[in-house]
């Protein structure tokens, strides 16, 4: 009796050795499988021959980039397949375009491409080659595609921003005066030079530039008006206590050669009088 159960014990104990090598032997194979699987399927959506993308849909309000500009920037990448497709080159390649700038890229499935372009909107030139767009960002697009019409601002460079929320205050005072900026100069030495439409050249000097500008509002109107026969050239408001003004008699050919053939007369900022 004692042998036959010592004898049972052995039987046990191996059905348990066969059924736990069965089960790591399951476990192997089942990994196994997996990552045949998964190294296969990853080859099939590599192939470019799966789900290529096939049409380019673009959208925009498009007034300097043509839809033709985006799908040509595009087409390299069209016959990719979906999965492959590299949405970050896309959107660098897009925003090399001179006149974009911000893009949206998104894959629609199974084989379709959506881009949506927003373009740059010009707030004045940047020197001789360049924009501004509100931002006070700096782009170069192609010469002629720049609107000569625009003002002209110029500075050092890396003053954009600073030299482009200078010309957005200074135009909205201006605005109440019904003139406008036509040119605007800063220099490496901080010093700001504006030109009216209607030619008259502003001198601001470098310190409280921004009470310069609304000290000028005050008395645009009475300046202009101040002398029926001869019109109004520079104003220099370098001064603590008054403005500098020079006219050109209307009856002169040519302009002034320098400011001393100009008429000439100090406006005290207490009395408000033109003292000629």
């Amino acid at each position: 009796m004692f042998k036959r159960r010592k004898h049972n014990r052995k039987r046990e104990s191996a059905a348990k050795r066969f059924a736990k090598a069965s089960s790591v032997l399951m476990t192997i194979s089942g990994t196994a499988l997996v990552v045949v699987c998964v190294v296969m399927a990853g080859r099939w959506l590599a192939d470019t021959n799966n789900f290529p993308i096939s049409k380019v849909n673009v959208e925009g309000g498009f007034a300097q980039v043509s839809p033709e500009q985006v799908r040509e920037a595009v087409m390299p990448i069209v016959g990719s397949g979906f999965f492959q497709l590299d949405i970050e080159t896309i959107q660098s390649s897009l925003k090399g375009l001179p006149w974009v700038d911000a893009v949206v890229v998104r894959k629609v499935w199974p084989d379709t491409l959506f881009v949506r372009v927003k373009e740059q909107v010009a707030m004045a030139r940047w020197g001789e080659k360049g924009l501004l767009n509100k931002r006070g960002e700096a782009f170069y697009p192609s010469p002629n595609t720049i609107d000569r019409a625009l003002p002209l601002l110029a500075g050092p460079k890396g003053s954009e921003k600073i030299v482009a929320d200078r010309f957005k205050t200074a135009s909205a005072v201006l605005h109440e005066l019904d003139t406008s900026l036509t040119r605007l100069h800063y220099t490496a030495r901080g010093a700001w030079q504006f030109e009216l439409n209607g030619g008259q050249t502003i001198m601001l000097g470098r310190e409280n530039v921004s009470q310069r500008i609304h000290r000028l509002a005050v008395f645009y109107d009475e300046l202009k008006q101040s002398k029926a026969e001869a019109s109004l050239m520079t104003v220099d408001m370098r001064y603590d206590t008054g403005i500098a003004v020079y006219w050109q008699d209307n009856h002169l050919e040519n302009s002034c050669e320098n400011l001393e053939d100009c008429q000439h007369a100090v406006l005290d900022n207490n009395e408000r009088e033109l003292i000629f």
